[in-house]
């Protein structure tokens, strides 16, 4: 190892003649694919990078372009702290490090590793569902340092894939893996194969096109059981003008009268506000909570809202969705009104007073369930919402939501 952090390498190597950076970060992206060893270091894995993060996620390359002895740019994984590099992905919430290491000569296939469990597992499942071979990493490129590039997200939890030489040969016609190649643009399908598989796992964002005020608009499953933790990050695409945007969470649902929320209010000061309410019998009523200390609305901008029920115990919390989930929850109380599991899922609505230009968009992104039992929406579409057990996140795999 010639060198342990950027500011050594920046001394010692010249910018745009031995090394290039390159960061990408689309309006109100949450996942980042990266690439820290690219260019001649571990040749095609900036380029998988780059092809997986397309323009719905951020990108990071540092990319090594020496004629010759790339691999003394190699800065590993734990000590890595380019400042574009830490801004990026400290900013995700979803991240995925792609990585080349040798492997057994001739074997095509993927160790994957990092702390974001969940995700190394859909990544799992998804590459072999395409025929890649994929492996548990072994504990010297597990990626499961919290130090290591890929866990330094908002969710301190990434994916690391470490891609065999034989499998990166394969991207490239002839097994060429020159810089030249790469910087032709050909591709074989197995490149193009594998961005596939690994995207097919990005959590598309639902949509909720809301084209008039007071009129609720949600999406719901079953729920595993009464007692539920519930998670999700959101934004709307406007400032509120007149009256609120409201943004709910939605626990133990009966029907539109009946029900938990944790409501996230979008005020016309850009204040955001954090209540437990409850609707019985049509009544809605505040519980619990109130305005957020140093959270301000503005359009486009993601908070995240974590809903959690316990018997009579309702806990509720919101943050901004790229910073770190702060451990006091904002709102506490304890009620016995509703006691069946029901259903969960969001609730979209805009206040009665509210003057904006219709439509206004909500999204809802990063929506799952804490524990071990998760389901997937399929999708919405006229009011309907289909579910099933799929052992991972809850997420809107079509999500363009219009006017439940």
């Amino acid at each position: 190892m010639v060198y342990t952090n950027y500011a050594d390498l920046a001394a010692a190597e010249t910018e745009g003649v031995d090394y290039t950076r390159t960061a990408v970060t689309p309006t109100a992206t949450t996942w980042a694919a990266i690439a820290i060893h690219g260019g001649g270091i571990e040749p095609g894995s900036g380029e998988m990078a780059r092809e997986v993060a397309d323009s719905r996620m951020r990108h990071y390359e540092f990319a090594g372009i020496k004629a010759s002895g790339n691999s003394a740019l190699h800065i590993i994984s734990t000590l890595f702290d380019e400042p574009q590099a830490v801004a990026l992905v400290s900013g995700s919430v979803r991240t995925l490090s792609f990585h080349g290491y040798s492997g057994i000569d001739g074997v095509r296939q993927t160790a994957i590793g990092g702390l974001d469990t969940a995700l190394v597992a859909r990544v799992t499942a998804a590459l072999r569902a395409r025929g890649f071979t994929v492996i548990t990493a072994p504990s010297e490129i597990a990626g499961t340092d919290p130090t290591n590039i890929c866990n330094e997200n908002a969710s301190a939890a990434g994916v690391q894939l470490e891609m065999s030489l034989a499998l990166r040969e394969s991207f490239f016609p002839n097994g060429d893996l020159s810089r030249a190649m790469r910087d032709s643009g050909q591709r074989t399908e197995a490149f193009y194969e594998y961005a596939a598989a690994v995207q097919s796992v990005y959590e598309g964002r639902g949509m909720v096109s809301q084209g008039s005020i007071n009129v609720s608009r949600y999406t719901l499953i079953t729920a595993p059981s009464a007692d539920v933790d519930l998670v999700a990050s959101v934004a709307t695409d406007k400032l509120a003008t007149g009256g609120s945007h409201f943004l709910n969470l939605v626990a133990r649902y009966a029907d539109a009268s009946n029900s938990y929320l944790a409501r996230l209010e979008f005020t016309t000061a850009q204040a955001v506000a954090l209540t437990i309410r409850k609707r019985v019998a049509g009544t809605e009523t505040s519980l619990a909570g109130g305005t957020v200390t140093g959270l301000t609305h503005a359009a486009g901008t993601r908070f995240s809202v974590r809903f959690q029920i316990t018997g009579t115990t309702l806990q509720a919390k919101a943050w901004p969705a790229t910073s770190f989930e702060p451990l006091p929850w904002n709102a506490t109380i304890t009620d016995a009104s509703l006691s069946a599991a029901g259903q969960i899922g969001t609730r979209s609505i805009l206040s009665s007073a509210n003057t904006n230009i219709l439509p206004v968009i909500a999204s809802w992104d990063d929506v799952y369930l804490e524990g071990p039992q998760r389901f997937e929406v399929e999708r919405s579409a006229n009011g309907i919402v289909k579910g099933h057990s799929a052992g991972a996140d809850i997420r809107l795999a079509n999500p363009t939501v219009i006017a439940l």
